[in-house]
């Protein structure tokens, strides 16, 4: 899998979080999606889905920059800073984050989205 590729599949992936596309990310994320959340809490791929399809997370902003992006055959590892600005609940959930993706091929050739792993970033991301 190329860099372009996978460069590609996150920033559509990121605009999806952007705009909380539930729909969106139906089809990005693999079926056994695993996303950790910066406090260490796990979500299933319904339950990352969920946060927008409920509308309990809305994002007014989601960057992400500093991607780096290595890739090992089908299987790609991007690590980025991630900033926001957004409410969970009636809870300001804005902030700066380092993210970890794996980005997969799978056996059709669709490229997915099989994890993401969040931390919070002490220091200011840049972008």
């Amino acid at each position: 899998m190329s860099e372009q590729t996978v460069a590609g599949f996150v920033e559509e992936w990121r605009r999806a979080e952007e705009d909380g596309d539930p729909a969106a990310l139906e089809k990005l994320l693999a079926d056994d999606f695993v996303g950790v959340g910066p406090r260490g809490f796990l979500r299933s791929r319904a339950q990352w889905i969920a946060r927008y399809s409920s509308g309990t997370v809305r994002n007014a902003s989601f960057r992400l920059s500093d991607a780096r992006v290595r890739t090992y055959g089908p299987t790609a590892v991007v690590v980025a800073a991630q900033t926001q600005e957004s409410v969970n609940g009636d809870a300001d959930a804005s902030g700066a984050f380092r993210f970890t993706l794996v980005v997969v091929r799978g056996a059709g050739g669709q490229v997915r989205l099989a994890g993401v792993h969040v931390s919070p970033n002490a220091a200011p991301a840049a972008g």
